[in-house]
């Protein structure tokens, strides 16, 4: 995996949004580079944008959700990250992203999206959380965890592994190497044994309070049962007679109820015929008169219509004087418009002449007023009030400064001056460059003489050492070859006093049986003791641990010395390729300044301070010129201006007597008006002699169309009198036929439609109630008759209800002695056959228990020691191997090894040392850097499994070493661009600056913001 383009918006201190692009030459050369800044600047911000991108987390926050973001940057309101990396399948683009509601700053959270494609073509294959997680760490084959281990490397962890105490490294290193997996499964395993035995306990419990009936006891139950079925069943028989009898009863009183009612309503219905008999007569004598009313509607409609008719006829008579009158009014009304419209239209035409002539007028003086307007707008504010100045004064000036810009530019023009200026001023430039190269110059030769001095006080200092740690391994030698005499002399002694019993048991004569000889001389004497040999040996081991312990600090200073010395030696070599490199640019200003060869310090200055002085004294005169010059555009703009107000009081002038000859004509002051005042006057006429001739017209239509309605009503009052005439002759024919003597016995008779419909309903509604009685009653009657003739009983309902309550409670009580007999039964088989299931699964559980408790015996542990320790084991020993490998091709004086007596202890063999073990803790600062470099690409091996890791981040840890060792680690770091790695490494160590020349910085801005700048690097926007 390779990590090519990296893209991020508001992350911590970074705000606005960057591109860094891993692809440029500048990283493909080196194979390593550096991001540096000051502490706090937000290196460690480039780290989490890749985090971000592919997993939606920060080594340094574990979740970033819609509660909580700590890395958007503040008073923004989105943030997002970026990066297209390259694995065997392809390239792929990760992005995640974040915004607050509406982006504002003071939004809520929204809940953050993820979305990983195709980088080739745009394809999006997963868009959820999940989805994206999975399909990351399938095409990486890394989770977060082994991302972080394989990538981003924290060699720190392993420096506070080396230096911890025992009880403290194994949660160290289950944090490092990503093992707290082990602790959790063993733990789990103990918490589960534990379930499992609770599950156990729980099923026995329960089974145990299981209580069953015996066989006896169940026989029982089902006798009494089947007795007090027998029983209900009789019970039940006699509750349905008693039944019966009770429903007979009540259905013969509710018949004998129901005639009753029937009987009542008979006598109701017979009263309300009565009272209805005098409007039933009514009703018959309007029904006869209907038959007339076809001929007497019609005769009272006409006479109704004669009696309108004659009532319009006096009323339209009534008002025909009034439109008389209006019509003459109106008549006069137009007369006097058609005047008025007439003198409205001569005084128009009258005055058309003088109208021209003004129109003229006013638009010269018009003309005349815009010009004077644009010359006043084009003359200063200051210039248009007051007296106009003295054009004398102006053009004595103009004569004085043209004078003076003549004498100033009589030694060259200004294109010339300007030219000697930017000689001199380069002039000036190239000695200020080659005085600032000599003075440096100097600086590195005198710094360059004192590390040559230092350098030979340091060589001088080795000599004695190494004499001196030559004779201490002399020494060494000869008191190492005494204390191995003296200690086989100890062991010997040793042994003959082990072998005290055995030498009272030789007996004489017979052979010893450990070397055979019949002679016994230590028999009965005792071995020599060998005190003095004793306490020569402890004066020798001591003498032996003070020499060896002050060779080590020989040895320590004579490294120190050596260390010194090639850290000079190098110091000097760079000084000198610096003077070196600063010849050139020194040749560079000597041939521009056409010198041989470089003055002294003192020469150099006072030319330098010449050609400044030089520079100086044509700037004035430029200065000088280019005032003078501004001085004269000056005076000319203000000689314009002054011709400008001339003009400007010429043209008010001649304003002023175009004013005065329009007064002349008229004292009209606005011509337009006056014109348009004629113009509506006009208008006005002809718009009150319209008005007029159509009040002329109305009134004259009205008084026609009154005197035609008054001819028409005559007409109608003719037609209507002879056709009531007809109607009468008929209607008296027709009444003469009927039974009623007069028309005013008719009018008695004739009801109106609706009365006589009441009527009817009302009386056919009598009709029907009185056969719906009857009807009933009959019904009633037989029913009664059939229910008398079964005579079932004398008892009279309550008596009969009582007593078939009293057999509904007896049968009840049967109901529930019969129900509490099943149900004691029923419990008693629920019972039996939960008791074998809770049986089955009692010994499925001692199985699973049994089970769980075997792998407890091997892993488990509440503590989760057990299991993590034996993991912890296997993972540490690889991962050694692992270092060993790489610590191999940073120096071949290290190998790492593991303690036999404690398997979290790890040791050095110092193969410059005659492959003496050494403790970790022992280590100097650039040695424990080393180690943890190769442990930290140990573990980037491990973690990655079959994952090929092209890119690698290292953060911390340069700041312990010295130049030596950071020599060392930058060109193992380096030479893993042959394996196609690209290294970045993050640290705020000056001296990376001067040793890694691909370098990405970011740098502190105002208001706790950074910026990034580097190759690659581009700011999108900027907060």
């Amino acid at each position: 995996m390779r990590i090519l383009q990296i893209r991020f918006k508001n992350l911590n201190s970074l705000a606005g949004e960057w591109h860094i692009d891993l692809t440029d030459p500048a990283y493909a050369a080196d194979g390593i580079f550096a991001i540096t800044g000051p502490t706090g600047a937000g290196k460690s911000t480039l780290l989490d944008a890749i985090c971000l991108a592919l997993y939606g987390r920060t080594p340094r926050q574990n979740r970033v959700n819609a509660s909580l973001n700590e890395v958007m940057s503040r008073q923004t309101g989105e943030c997002f990250a970026e990066v297209i990396f390259e694995t065997a399948q392809g390239r792929w683009c990760s992005h995640w992203s974040q915004h607050r509601s509406r982006k504002k700053a003071d939004g809520a959270l929204q809940p953050p999206k993820h979305e990983i494609s195709d980088a080739s073509n745009g394809k999006v294959l997963g868009t959820r959380l999940k989805d994206v997680a999975d399909t990351i760490e399938r095409l990486t084959g890394m989770d977060f965890d082994r991302f972080t281990r394989s990538m981003l490397l924290a060699q720190g962890g392993f420096a506070a592994f080396l230096q911890a105490d025992p009880d403290e490294r194994a949660p160290l290193l289950e944090q490092i190497t990503g093992t707290s997996i082990y602790s959790d499964i063993s733990i789990a395993v103990h918490q589960r044994r534990g379930e499992e035995k609770q599950k156990l306990e729980h099923l026995k419990a329960a089974q145990s309070g299981l209580q069953l009936l015996d066989e006896e006891e169940e026989a029982t139950l089902s006798r009494e049962l089947a007795s007090v079925d027998e029983q209900v069943q009789q019970q039940q028989r006699q509750v349905e007679y008693q039944q019966g009898l009770l429903h007979w009863r009540q259905q013969l009183d509710k018949e004998s109820e129901q005639l009753k009612r029937l009987q009542q309503d008979q006598q109701q219905l017979e009263g309300e015929q009565q009272a209805f008999a005098p409007r039933q007569q009514a009703l018959e004598q309007a029904q006869k008169a209907e038959a007339l009313r076809p001929e007497y509607a019609p005769l009272c409609q006409r006479r109704r219509d004669l009696e309108v008719a004659k009532s319009d006829v006096a009323r339209l008579q009534s008002e025909l004087p009034q439109l008389k009158q209006a019509h003459r009014q109106t008549s006069l009304q137009l007369s006097q418009a058609q005047q008025h419209q007439l003198q409205a239209i001569t005084e128009y035409e009258h005055q058309q002449p003088l109208l021209g002539q003004l129109r003229e007028q006013d638009y010269g003086i018009s003309l005349k007023h815009g010009e004077l307007q644009r010359l006043k707008a084009s003359l200063p504010a200051e210039l248009r009030q007051g007296p106009a100045p003295d054009p004398a004064v102006l053009q004595a000036a103009m004569r004085t400064t043209e004078l003076a810009l003549s004498e100033a530019l009589s030694e060259g023009n200004r294109a010339e001056l300007k030219q000697q200026q930017e000689q001199v001023r380069q002039r000036g430039e190239c000695l200020g460059e080659l005085r600032g190269l000599v003075r440096q110059s100097n600086e590195l030769r005198l710094e360059h003489r004192a590390l040559t001095e230092a350098r030979a006080e340091l060589e001088r200092q080795q000599g004695p050492l190494q004499d001196q740690a030559e004779q201490s391994g002399k020494q060494i030698e000869a008191l190492q070859r005494e204390q191995k005499d003296l200690q086989t002399l100890q062991r010997l002694a040793e042994r003959i006093a082990d072998l005290e019993q055995q030498r009272h048991e030789l007996e004489p004569g017979k052979p010893c049986p450990l070397c055979g000889s019949e002679q016994h001389p230590w028999r009965s004497e005792h071995p020599p003791e060998l005190s003095e040999e004793r306490a020569r040996l402890q004066r020798v081991e001591q003498q032996l641990h003070e020499l060896l312990a002050s060779g080590r600090q020989l040895d320590i200073r004579l490294a120190e010395l050596t260390t010194q010395v090639r850290s000079q030696q190098q110091h000097e070599r760079v000084l000198q390729n610096k003077l070196e490199a600063l010849q050139g640019p020194i040749s560079q200003c000597l041939e521009l300044l056409g010198w041989l060869q470089c003055p002294d310090a003192e020469a150099l200055e006072q030319a330098y301070r010449e050609t400044g002085e030089q520079w100086k004294q044509l700037k004035q005169r430029l200065d000088q010129i280019d005032l003078l010059e501004s001085e004269q555009k000056q005076q000319q703009l203000e000689h314009q201006r002054q011709q400008q107000r001339a003009a400007v009081d010429a043209s008010e002038a001649e304003l002023a007597g175009l004013q005065q000859q329009r007064m002349q004509l008229s004292p009209e002051p606005d011509t337009k008006a006056w014109e348009e005042r004629l113009k509506n006057a006009v208008e006005h006429a002809r718009k009150a002699l319209e008005q007029a001739q159509t009040e002329a017209r109305t009134s004259e239509h009205e008084l026609t169309s009154r005197q035609q309605k008054i001819n028409d009503s005559g007409e109608t009052i003719e037609r209507l009198q002879a056709e009531t005439e007809q109607m009468q002759n008929a209607f008296q024919q027709a009444l003469a036929q009927s039974r009623f003597a007069d028309e005013a016995e008719l009018q008695a008779a004739l009801l109106p439609q609706e009365v006589v419909r009441q009527l009817k309903q009302k009386a056919d509604a009598l009709h029907a109630r009185a056969a719906e009685l009857k009807v009933l009653r009959e019904r009633c009657e037989q029913a009664l008759t059939a229910l008398r003739q079964q005579a079932l009983s004398e008892a009279n309902a309550e008596q009969l209800h009582a007593v078939l309550l009293h057999l509904r409670s007896r049968h009840e009580q049967l109901l529930e002695q019969r129900g509490s007999l099943q149900r004691a039964l029923n419990d008693n088989r629920t019972k039996k056959e939960q008791f074998g299931q809770q049986q089955r699964a009692i010994d499925a559980q001692q199985r699973e228990w049994s089970r769980w408790g075997q792998l407890h015996e091997l892993i488990g542990s509440a503590d989760g020691k057990k299991f993590r320790n034996f993991a912890q084991g296997l993972t540490f020993e690889l991962m050694v191997g692992q270092a060993n490998r790489q610590l191999q091709k940073m120096s071949d004086r290290y190998l790492l090894a593991r303690d036999v007596e404690q398997p979290l202890e790890l040791n050095v063999i110092d193969n410059y040392q005659a492959g003496e073990t050494r403790s970790t803790k022992n280590l100097s600062g650039g040695e424990s850097f080393l180690i943890s470099l190769a442990l930290a690409l140990g573990l980037s091996g491990m973690s990655s499994r079959n994952v090929r890791v092209d890119s690698l981040f290292l953060d911390e840890g340069f700041g312990t070493l010295d130049e030596e060792a950071l020599e060392t680690a930058l060109d193992t770091l380096s030479g893993l661009q042959q394996e196609g790695k690209l290294i970045g490494v993050i640290s705020h160590v000056q001296a990376l600056k001067d040793r890694i020349g691909t370098r990405i910085e970011v740098q502190p801005v105002s208001g706790g913001r950074s910026r990034i700048t580097g190759p690659g690097c581009l700011a999108v926007t900027t907060a």
